[in-house]
Protein backbone atom coordinates (compact mmCIF):
# COMPACT_ATOMS: atom_id res chain seq x y z
CA UNK A 1 0.00 0.00 0.00
CA UNK A 2 1.42 3.07 -1.05
CA UNK A 3 1.46 6.19 1.84
CA UNK A 4 -0.97 9.01 2.18
CA UNK A 5 -1.00 11.20 -0.13
CA UNK A 6 0.34 15.14 1.08
CA UNK A 7 -1.95 17.87 0.53
CA UNK A 8 -2.00 21.51 0.65
CA UNK A 9 -3.32 24.06 3.12
CA UNK A 10 -4.93 27.28 1.39
CA UNK A 11 -5.91 30.58 1.77
CA UNK A 12 -5.92 33.54 0.32
CA UNK A 13 -2.92 36.45 0.34
CA UNK A 14 0.61 36.34 -0.34
CA UNK A 15 1.82 33.83 2.00
CA UNK A 16 -2.00 32.11 2.62
CA UNK A 17 -1.06 29.28 -0.14
CA UNK A 18 1.35 27.04 0.86
CA UNK A 19 3.33 24.55 -0.83
CA UNK A 20 2.92 20.93 -1.07
CA UNK A 21 6.28 18.83 -1.62
CA UNK A 22 5.95 17.77 -5.45
CA UNK A 23 5.15 14.14 -5.90
CA UNK A 24 7.58 11.96 -8.17
CA UNK A 25 5.45 11.38 -11.31
CA UNK A 26 4.55 7.36 -11.51
CA UNK A 27 5.75 5.57 -14.38
CA UNK A 28 3.35 3.08 -14.47
CA UNK A 29 -0.15 2.91 -13.85
CA UNK A 30 -1.54 2.95 -9.85
CA UNK A 31 -4.03 0.52 -9.88
CA UNK A 32 -7.15 1.98 -7.94
CA UNK A 33 -7.33 -1.02 -5.54
CA UNK A 34 -3.96 -0.37 -4.00
CA UNK A 35 -5.29 3.67 -3.68
CA UNK A 36 -8.03 5.85 -4.37
CA UNK A 37 -7.39 8.89 -7.24
CA UNK A 38 -6.46 12.31 -5.52
CA UNK A 39 -9.46 14.19 -4.86
CA UNK A 40 -10.09 17.84 -5.54
CA UNK A 41 -10.72 19.91 -2.08
CA UNK A 42 -14.31 20.79 -1.99
CA UNK A 43 -13.14 24.98 -1.14
CA UNK A 44 -15.53 26.94 -2.96
CA UNK A 45 -15.77 24.94 -6.59
CA UNK A 46 -19.52 24.98 -8.18
CA UNK A 47 -20.45 21.11 -6.98
CA UNK A 48 -20.83 20.28 -10.63
CA UNK A 49 -17.74 21.59 -12.46
CA UNK A 50 -15.61 19.99 -9.66
CA UNK A 51 -17.62 16.65 -10.00
CA UNK A 52 -17.04 17.33 -13.78
CA UNK A 53 -13.38 18.19 -13.23
CA UNK A 54 -12.99 14.89 -11.04
CA UNK A 55 -14.55 12.62 -13.21
CA UNK A 56 -12.63 13.41 -16.54
CA UNK A 57 -9.06 13.22 -14.05
CA UNK A 58 -10.24 9.56 -12.70
CA UNK A 59 -10.91 8.45 -16.26
CA UNK A 60 -7.66 9.68 -17.68
CA UNK A 61 -5.20 9.77 -14.97
CA UNK A 62 -2.86 7.78 -14.15
CA UNK A 63 -5.37 5.59 -11.77
CA UNK A 64 -7.12 4.42 -14.87
CA UNK A 65 -6.00 1.26 -16.06
CA UNK A 66 -5.84 2.59 -19.58
CA UNK A 67 -3.11 5.66 -18.59
CA UNK A 68 -0.01 5.76 -21.01
CA UNK A 69 3.42 7.23 -19.09
CA UNK A 70 5.10 7.90 -22.59
CA UNK A 71 2.03 10.37 -23.76
CA UNK A 72 0.90 12.02 -20.60
CA UNK A 73 -2.42 13.97 -20.81
CA UNK A 74 -2.57 17.48 -20.62
CA UNK A 75 -4.19 20.66 -19.46
CA UNK A 76 -4.69 23.74 -21.11
CA UNK A 77 -5.21 26.88 -18.72
CA UNK A 78 -5.39 30.68 -19.01
CA UNK A 79 -3.59 32.88 -16.63
CA UNK A 80 -5.33 35.64 -16.77
CA UNK A 81 -9.04 35.81 -14.75
CA UNK A 82 -8.62 31.85 -14.45
CA UNK A 83 -6.01 30.88 -12.49
CA UNK A 84 -6.26 34.52 -10.79
CA UNK A 85 -8.54 37.04 -10.11
CA UNK A 86 -7.21 39.88 -12.38
CA UNK A 87 -4.76 40.54 -15.16
CA UNK A 88 -1.35 40.26 -14.41
CA UNK A 89 -0.10 42.24 -17.77
CA UNK A 90 -2.92 45.41 -16.83
CA UNK A 91 -1.72 45.25 -13.10
CA UNK A 92 2.30 45.43 -13.72
CA UNK A 93 0.51 48.56 -16.43
CA UNK A 94 -1.20 50.06 -13.73
CA UNK A 95 1.95 50.12 -11.43
CA UNK A 96 4.26 51.28 -13.96
CA UNK A 97 2.19 54.35 -14.42
CA UNK A 98 2.06 55.26 -10.64
CA UNK A 99 5.49 54.56 -10.21
CA UNK A 100 6.76 56.25 -13.83
CA UNK A 101 8.76 52.30 -14.31
CA UNK A 102 9.43 53.53 -18.15
CA UNK A 103 13.42 53.36 -19.49
CA UNK A 104 12.73 54.01 -23.61
CA UNK A 105 13.98 57.86 -24.35
CA UNK A 106 10.72 59.76 -25.20
CA UNK A 107 11.37 59.56 -29.57
CA UNK A 108 11.33 55.36 -28.70
CA UNK A 109 8.87 55.50 -26.44
CA UNK A 110 6.55 57.64 -29.25
CA UNK A 111 6.98 55.31 -31.24
CA UNK A 112 4.81 52.80 -29.19
CA UNK A 113 2.03 54.87 -29.04
CA UNK A 114 1.26 55.45 -32.76
CA UNK A 115 -0.44 52.43 -32.94
CA UNK A 116 -4.18 53.45 -34.24
CA UNK A 117 -3.34 57.51 -33.26
CA UNK A 118 -5.37 59.70 -35.58
CA UNK A 119 -7.05 62.99 -35.91
CA UNK A 120 -10.34 61.70 -35.87
CA UNK A 121 -12.44 62.01 -32.14
CA UNK A 122 -12.37 59.73 -30.12
CA UNK A 123 -15.68 57.43 -29.62
CA UNK A 124 -18.37 59.07 -27.65
CA UNK A 125 -17.50 57.64 -24.09
CA UNK A 126 -14.28 59.14 -24.49
CA UNK A 127 -14.24 62.94 -23.87
CA UNK A 128 -12.69 65.46 -20.92
CA UNK A 129 -14.37 66.64 -18.03
CA UNK A 130 -15.47 69.81 -20.16
CA UNK A 131 -17.50 67.22 -22.04
CA UNK A 132 -15.50 67.63 -25.37
CA UNK A 133 -13.94 65.41 -27.89
CA UNK A 134 -10.77 63.94 -27.33
CA UNK A 135 -8.25 63.80 -30.55
CA UNK A 136 -6.51 60.70 -30.52
CA UNK A 137 -3.20 62.49 -32.07
CA UNK A 138 -3.61 65.31 -29.68
CA UNK A 139 -3.45 62.61 -26.64
CA UNK A 140 -0.32 61.26 -27.78
CA UNK A 141 1.18 64.53 -27.81
CA UNK A 142 -0.03 65.15 -24.19
CA UNK A 143 1.08 61.92 -23.18
CA UNK A 144 4.64 62.75 -24.62
CA UNK A 145 5.25 65.82 -22.80
CA UNK A 146 4.02 64.07 -19.85
CA UNK A 147 6.57 61.69 -20.65
CA UNK A 148 9.39 64.15 -21.30
CA UNK A 149 8.59 66.38 -18.00
CA UNK A 150 8.75 62.72 -16.14
CA UNK A 151 12.00 61.86 -17.53
CA UNK A 152 13.55 65.21 -17.04
CA UNK A 153 12.92 65.12 -13.38
CA UNK A 154 13.44 61.50 -12.20
CA UNK A 155 15.34 60.13 -14.82
CA UNK A 156 14.90 56.50 -16.21
CA UNK A 157 15.26 53.71 -13.62
CA UNK A 158 14.32 50.16 -14.00
CA UNK A 159 12.93 49.67 -10.52
CA UNK A 160 10.05 51.74 -9.41
CA UNK A 161 10.58 55.01 -7.97
CA UNK A 162 8.71 55.64 -4.58
CA UNK A 163 4.95 56.13 -4.95
CA UNK A 164 4.72 58.91 -2.65
CA UNK A 165 7.39 60.83 -3.92
CA UNK A 166 5.63 60.62 -7.74
CA UNK A 167 1.85 61.13 -5.91
CA UNK A 168 1.72 64.57 -5.84
CA UNK A 169 3.49 65.77 -9.27
CA UNK A 170 0.92 66.94 -11.92
CA UNK A 171 2.88 65.58 -14.47
CA UNK A 172 2.55 61.84 -13.13
CA UNK A 173 -1.16 62.78 -12.57
CA UNK A 174 -1.91 63.85 -15.98
CA UNK A 175 0.30 60.88 -17.38
CA UNK A 176 -1.17 58.17 -15.82
CA UNK A 177 -5.00 59.38 -16.70
CA UNK A 178 -4.17 59.91 -20.48
CA UNK A 179 -2.02 56.57 -20.74
CA UNK A 180 -4.66 54.47 -18.82
CA UNK A 181 -7.25 56.27 -21.19
CA UNK A 182 -4.94 55.70 -23.84
CA UNK A 183 -5.12 52.32 -23.59
CA UNK A 184 -9.05 51.86 -23.04
CA UNK A 185 -9.42 53.95 -26.38
CA UNK A 186 -6.90 51.40 -28.44
CA UNK A 187 -8.91 48.77 -27.03
CA UNK A 188 -12.12 50.06 -28.00
CA UNK A 189 -11.49 51.04 -31.43
CA UNK A 190 -8.87 48.27 -32.50
CA UNK A 191 -9.94 45.59 -30.26
CA UNK A 192 -9.00 43.32 -26.74
CA UNK A 193 -5.58 42.04 -28.40
CA UNK A 194 -4.28 44.91 -30.31
CA UNK A 195 -4.77 46.52 -26.44
CA UNK A 196 -2.88 43.30 -24.82
CA UNK A 197 -0.09 44.05 -27.30
CA UNK A 198 0.44 47.61 -26.65
CA UNK A 199 0.39 46.94 -22.92
CA UNK A 200 4.06 44.35 -23.58
CA UNK A 201 5.51 46.62 -25.76
CA UNK A 202 6.08 49.43 -23.16
CA UNK A 203 8.52 47.08 -21.64
CA UNK A 204 10.93 47.51 -24.20
CA UNK A 205 14.38 48.80 -22.59
CA UNK A 206 13.70 46.32 -19.78
CA UNK A 207 15.50 43.34 -18.94
CA UNK A 208 14.01 40.49 -17.79
CA UNK A 209 15.48 40.99 -14.41
CA UNK A 210 14.39 44.46 -14.55
CA UNK A 211 10.50 43.09 -15.57
CA UNK A 212 10.63 40.32 -13.16
CA UNK A 213 11.50 43.07 -10.20
CA UNK A 214 8.30 45.04 -11.46
CA UNK A 215 5.93 42.25 -12.09
CA UNK A 216 6.92 40.90 -8.28
CA UNK A 217 6.43 44.31 -6.55
CA UNK A 218 3.22 45.14 -8.54
CA UNK A 219 1.54 41.51 -7.42
CA UNK A 220 2.91 42.21 -4.08
CA UNK A 221 1.14 46.54 -3.73
CA UNK A 222 -2.11 44.71 -5.65
CA UNK A 223 -3.04 41.79 -3.45
CA UNK A 224 -2.45 43.89 -0.29
CA UNK A 225 -5.32 46.61 -1.59
CA UNK A 226 -8.46 46.24 -1.84
CA UNK A 227 -10.71 45.07 -4.97
CA UNK A 228 -12.35 48.46 -6.22
CA UNK A 229 -12.82 50.99 -9.30
CA UNK A 230 -10.30 53.61 -8.91
CA UNK A 231 -10.47 56.87 -10.50
CA UNK A 232 -7.50 59.24 -12.09
CA UNK A 233 -8.00 62.50 -13.22
CA UNK A 234 -5.29 64.75 -15.04
CA UNK A 235 -5.39 68.15 -13.41
CA UNK A 236 -6.53 71.51 -14.12
CA UNK A 237 -2.91 72.91 -14.01
CA UNK A 238 -1.83 70.50 -16.72
CA UNK A 239 -4.55 70.88 -19.49
CA UNK A 240 -2.45 70.03 -22.23
CA UNK A 241 -4.72 69.66 -25.82
CA UNK A 242 -7.17 66.95 -24.52
CA UNK A 243 -8.39 69.40 -21.00
CA UNK A 244 -8.49 67.86 -18.01
CA UNK A 245 -9.97 64.35 -18.39
CA UNK A 246 -10.18 61.44 -16.42
CA UNK A 247 -10.44 57.40 -16.50
CA UNK A 248 -11.63 54.56 -14.10
CA UNK A 249 -9.63 51.66 -13.57
CA UNK A 250 -10.26 47.99 -12.04
CA UNK A 251 -7.56 47.29 -9.03
CA UNK A 252 -8.20 43.50 -8.45
CA UNK A 253 -5.75 41.11 -8.08
CA UNK A 254 -5.77 37.89 -6.02
CA UNK A 255 -5.31 33.85 -5.55
CA UNK A 256 -7.12 31.52 -6.18
CA UNK A 257 -6.98 28.21 -3.60
CA UNK A 258 -9.40 26.26 -5.46
CA UNK A 259 -6.26 26.58 -9.09
CA UNK A 260 -3.80 25.91 -6.87
CA UNK A 261 -4.85 22.63 -5.72
CA UNK A 262 -6.26 22.08 -9.05
CA UNK A 263 -2.83 22.08 -10.28
CA UNK A 264 -1.34 19.91 -7.28
CA UNK A 265 -4.50 17.12 -8.14
CA UNK A 266 -4.16 16.98 -11.67
CA UNK A 267 -0.11 16.74 -11.68
CA UNK A 268 -0.56 13.67 -8.89
CA UNK A 269 -2.99 12.05 -11.78
CA UNK A 270 -0.30 12.10 -13.89
CA UNK A 271 -1.79 15.14 -16.29
CA UNK A 272 0.24 17.98 -16.94
CA UNK A 273 -1.18 21.89 -16.74
CA UNK A 274 -0.03 23.80 -19.38
CA UNK A 275 -0.79 27.34 -19.43
CA UNK A 276 -1.11 29.39 -22.41
CA UNK A 277 -1.81 33.62 -21.95
CA UNK A 278 -1.68 36.43 -23.10
CA UNK A 279 0.19 38.27 -20.95
CA UNK A 280 4.24 38.11 -20.91
CA UNK A 281 6.06 34.91 -20.37
CA UNK A 282 8.10 35.84 -17.92
CA UNK A 283 5.50 37.53 -15.77
CA UNK A 284 3.08 34.85 -15.74
CA UNK A 285 6.11 32.63 -14.77
CA UNK A 286 6.77 34.60 -11.63
CA UNK A 287 2.72 33.67 -10.52
CA UNK A 288 2.91 30.26 -12.21
CA UNK A 289 6.31 28.95 -11.03
CA UNK A 290 6.21 29.94 -7.38
CA UNK A 291 5.93 28.34 -4.44
CA UNK A 292 5.05 31.03 -2.38
CA UNK A 293 2.18 32.52 -4.51
CA UNK A 294 1.39 28.55 -3.95
CA UNK A 295 0.51 27.73 -7.58
CA UNK A 296 4.14 25.36 -8.47
CA UNK A 297 4.43 24.77 -12.11
CA UNK A 298 6.49 23.56 -14.28
CA UNK A 299 8.30 26.75 -16.29
CA UNK A 300 8.27 24.95 -19.74
CA UNK A 301 4.62 24.08 -19.55
CA UNK A 302 4.42 28.40 -19.30
CA UNK A 303 3.90 29.85 -22.40
CA UNK A 304 2.89 33.44 -22.81
CA UNK A 305 3.50 36.47 -24.92
CA UNK A 306 7.23 37.00 -26.02
CA UNK A 307 8.99 40.45 -27.30
CA UNK A 308 12.34 40.28 -28.67
CA UNK A 309 16.06 40.25 -26.98
CA UNK A 310 18.65 42.82 -27.70
CA UNK A 311 21.52 42.65 -25.54
CA UNK A 312 19.76 41.58 -22.82
CA UNK A 313 17.04 44.24 -23.76
CA UNK A 314 13.31 43.87 -24.41
CA UNK A 315 12.78 45.31 -27.95
CA UNK A 316 9.85 46.98 -29.50
CA UNK A 317 8.48 43.95 -31.10
CA UNK A 318 7.44 40.46 -30.52
CA UNK A 319 9.92 37.66 -31.09
CA UNK A 320 9.64 36.27 -34.83
CA UNK A 321 8.44 32.90 -35.50
CA UNK A 322 6.14 32.81 -32.39
CA UNK A 323 2.39 33.95 -32.57
CA UNK A 324 1.01 35.98 -30.00
CA UNK A 325 -0.77 34.28 -28.11
CA UNK A 326 -4.79 35.33 -28.56
CA UNK A 327 -7.22 33.99 -30.38
CA UNK A 328 -5.54 31.74 -33.57
CA UNK A 329 -1.96 32.39 -31.72
CA UNK A 330 -2.81 30.50 -28.65
CA UNK A 331 -4.10 27.70 -30.45
CA UNK A 332 -0.94 27.79 -32.84
CA UNK A 333 1.06 27.45 -30.02
CA UNK A 334 0.04 24.65 -28.14
CA UNK A 335 -0.24 22.29 -31.81
CA UNK A 336 2.97 23.63 -32.45
CA UNK A 337 4.93 23.56 -28.77
CA UNK A 338 2.86 20.33 -27.94
CA UNK A 339 3.24 18.50 -31.30
CA UNK A 340 4.76 15.21 -29.26
CA UNK A 341 1.84 15.10 -27.17
CA UNK A 342 -0.25 13.54 -30.54
CA UNK A 343 -3.41 13.89 -28.19
CA UNK A 344 -5.29 17.44 -28.13
CA UNK A 345 -6.00 18.66 -24.87
CA UNK A 346 -8.07 16.99 -21.90
CA UNK A 347 -9.20 19.49 -20.31
CA UNK A 348 -9.00 23.66 -21.32
CA UNK A 349 -9.99 26.03 -18.59
CA UNK A 350 -10.66 29.42 -20.02
CA UNK A 351 -11.21 32.95 -18.54
CA UNK A 352 -9.41 35.29 -20.67
CA UNK A 353 -11.07 36.91 -23.75
CA UNK A 354 -8.72 35.80 -26.03
CA UNK A 355 -9.61 31.77 -25.89
CA UNK A 356 -13.02 31.58 -28.31
CA UNK A 357 -10.49 30.08 -30.99
CA UNK A 358 -8.72 27.67 -28.56
CA UNK A 359 -12.04 25.89 -27.71
CA UNK A 360 -13.90 25.60 -31.12
CA UNK A 361 -9.67 24.31 -32.47
CA UNK A 362 -9.91 21.36 -30.35
CA UNK A 363 -13.20 19.23 -30.58
CA UNK A 364 -12.14 15.95 -29.10
CA UNK A 365 -10.75 17.53 -25.82
CA UNK A 366 -13.01 15.46 -22.98
CA UNK A 367 -13.82 18.81 -20.55
CA UNK A 368 -14.17 22.95 -20.83
CA UNK A 369 -14.52 24.83 -18.26
CA UNK A 370 -15.36 28.58 -17.99
CA UNK A 371 -14.83 31.09 -15.88
CA UNK A 372 -18.08 33.08 -15.52
CA UNK A 373 -17.41 36.71 -15.94
CA UNK A 374 -18.49 39.31 -18.30
CA UNK A 375 -16.05 39.02 -22.28
CA UNK A 376 -16.14 39.40 -25.85
CA UNK A 377 -18.44 38.26 -28.15
CA UNK A 378 -16.24 35.74 -29.27
CA UNK A 379 -16.54 34.42 -25.65
CA UNK A 380 -20.47 34.52 -25.71
CA UNK A 381 -21.34 31.68 -27.58
CA UNK A 382 -19.27 29.05 -24.89
CA UNK A 383 -20.62 30.79 -21.95
CA UNK A 384 -24.46 30.26 -22.91
CA UNK A 385 -23.89 26.76 -24.39
CA UNK A 386 -22.26 26.02 -20.95
CA UNK A 387 -25.58 27.37 -19.31
CA UNK A 388 -27.33 25.37 -21.28
CA UNK A 389 -25.42 21.83 -20.25
CA UNK A 390 -26.09 22.66 -16.91
CA UNK A 391 -27.62 19.69 -15.19
CA UNK A 392 -26.71 17.23 -17.68
CA UNK A 393 -25.48 14.36 -16.91
CA UNK A 394 -22.14 14.61 -18.87
CA UNK A 395 -21.06 18.14 -19.95
CA UNK A 396 -18.69 19.37 -21.84
CA UNK A 397 -18.67 22.59 -21.26
CA UNK A 398 -19.27 23.92 -17.27
CA UNK A 399 -19.01 27.12 -15.74
CA UNK A 400 -17.32 28.58 -12.11
CA UNK A 401 -18.66 31.33 -10.51
CA UNK A 402 -17.22 34.09 -8.46
CA UNK A 403 -17.82 37.27 -6.68
CA UNK A 404 -15.52 39.69 -8.48
CA UNK A 405 -16.47 42.05 -5.11
CA UNK A 406 -13.90 39.94 -2.72
CA UNK A 407 -11.89 37.82 -5.61
CA UNK A 408 -13.35 34.71 -4.02
CA UNK A 409 -15.01 31.81 -6.05
CA UNK A 410 -18.70 31.04 -4.94
CA UNK A 411 -20.28 27.32 -4.79
CA UNK A 412 -22.05 28.31 -7.79
CA UNK A 413 -21.79 28.73 -11.64
CA UNK A 414 -23.54 32.14 -11.01
CA UNK A 415 -21.55 34.83 -10.58
CA UNK A 416 -21.48 38.43 -8.82
CA UNK A 417 -20.21 41.10 -10.88
CA UNK A 418 -18.18 43.93 -9.14
CA UNK A 419 -20.11 46.55 -7.80
CA UNK A 420 -23.22 44.58 -7.91
CA UNK A 421 -25.00 42.18 -5.31
CA UNK A 422 -27.18 40.01 -7.23
CA UNK A 423 -25.85 36.45 -8.90
CA UNK A 424 -26.27 36.37 -12.72
CA UNK A 425 -25.12 33.31 -15.48
CA UNK A 426 -24.60 34.37 -18.91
Amino acid sequence: MLPPLSRRSFGLGLTGLLAAPRLAQASTPIMTSDVPPPTLEVLKWAPATRAALQSVMDAHGHYSEGYDANQRPYAVFDWDETAIVGNVQETLFHFMLEHFSFLLPAEQFRHLLHVGGSDHPLPAPFKNLAGQPIIFSELIQDILEDYRALAAHYGHMPHPLPREELADDPALQAFRARMALYHQALRAIHGEEAAQRGLIRLLAGQTVQDVVALTRAANESALGQSIERVTWKSPATRPGRTGPLSVTITQALRLTPEMADLFQILQEQGIDPIICTSSLEESVAIFATSAEYGYNLRREHIFGARLTQHKKLYGTTEEANYPFPFGVGKTTILRTHLAHRKQPPLIIFAGEDSSGHLLSAFPETQLCCLINRKQTADMQPFLQEAVKQRGTATPRLVLQGRDENTGEWRPDEASIFLGETTPSLP
